[in-house]
């Protein structure tokens, strides 16, 4: 008999051994997943965000090319509107010289200009007093025209400058919101970015740690934070940042970013405050408080992917952007609790 035990004793430590060198295997490997995936995240998003700098240096290159142009064309179209006024002023002044010298050729006296011409001693004197009149008015005529002509120009110019600053305006006010929609871009990648290097950054440091090969992370994770057994399967590898957008879609999918970013906001409010657990996780996973986190619907949603606007509201919460105030929970509005309402709950 003894042997027999003494076989069943050796094959239970095997056993024993085997998995807790599996246990020991297994959770290096996930926090080496864990800081790869955030790895690369954070470098897609230094890509994208250098990205996003270089297109806002030229586009600030553009616009400051586009003001020096605003400003030259009002300068020459300031220049333009004091010639046209010259111009229109010469036309004035020639036609109304013009009009007193007809006046005063013809209505000299009692002589009108038949009677000048008749008057001449001869031939020669008749054409020659014929031809100083044709030339006067010749000369008059001329320059009318010319002034005319040069106001005309003067115009014209004026016209195409006017609609040169036009075209000029409506291209610096579409670059002035172009640029408006990438600082708020950048802002909003620097703040992805940096939230991704501190999940990193505490993902290296728990890979480092030494780990319990009796107590699994999920059950030292409720031990802390008084969580129950939900904590299971594609959330032991998820990130805070996606661990606190499953809970959104799950409590506010179906909701806008503001319903979403409310219940991320109840999340971040109750880590910091001293009834609740500090870690996100912790809160998550509180017993008795969120049930997505204890039927599996969470890990659900990791599994095939949380929804973007989530994770976008999750990364906002998470970065300090709050639109509940110090609200610690909520309910659905339907319930009738006092609160504030938005995307369909009420906040209190």
């Amino acid at each position: 008999m003894k042997p027999i035990y003494l076989k069943i004793k050796v094959r239970g430590m095997v056993i024993f051994l085997s998995f807790v060198f599996v246990l020991l295997s297994a959770f290096p490997a996930q926090a080496t997943n864990k800081v790869k995936d955030l790895e690369n995240k954070t470098d897609e998003l230094e890509s994208e965000l250098s990205d996003l700098n270089q297109e806002l240096k030229t586009l600030e290159k553009d616009l400051k090319e586009i003001s020096s142009q605003v400003k030259k064309t009002s300068t020459e179209l300031q220049q333009t509107r004091e010639l046209l006024a010259i111009a229109i002023g010469k036309e004035e002044a020639q036609h109304e010289s013009m009009m007193l010298r007809i006046k005063y050729m013809y209505e000299n006296g009692n002589m009108s200009m038949v009677e000048m011409l008749l008057s001449s001693t001869c031939i020669a004197d008749f054409v020659s007093r014929a031809e100083y009149i044709i030339q006067i008015n010749n000369y008059d005529r001329k320059l009318l025209k010319e002034f005319s002509e040069t106001r005309e120009q003067v115009a014209e110019q004026e016209a195409k400058l006017q609609a040169h600053q036009k075209q000029l305006d409506s291209l610096q006010a579409e670059l002035d919101k172009k640029e408006i929609a990438l600082e708020s871009k950048i802002s909003n990648t620097s703040s992805y970015l940096s939230t991704y290097k501190a999940e990193l950054e505490k993902a290296k440091q728990e890979s480092t740690k030494p780990i319990k090969p009796i107590i699994p992370a999920s059950d030292s994770s409720n031990n802390s934070s008084g969580s129950s057994s939900g904590n299971t399967g594609a959330s032991h590898t998820a990130t805070d940042i996606e661990l606190l957008a499953a809970l959104i879609e799950c409590e506010a999918g179906s909701t806008d970013y503001e319903g979403m970013l409310a219940v991320g906001s109840v999340v971040v409010n109750r880590m910091n405050h001293s009834k609740y657990p500090n870690t996100l996780r912790g809160v998550v996973y509180q017993s008795g408080q969120f049930t997505p986190a204890h039927n599996g619907k969470i890990d659900k949603v990791l599994e095939r992917g949380v929804k973007a606007s989530c994770v976008q509201a999750a990364t906002d919460a998470l970065a300090g952007k709050n639109n509940v105030g110090s609200c610690l929970s909520f309910r659905a509005a339907s319930s009738g609790k006092p609160g504030t309402i938005i995307g369909g709950n009420v906040f209190f």
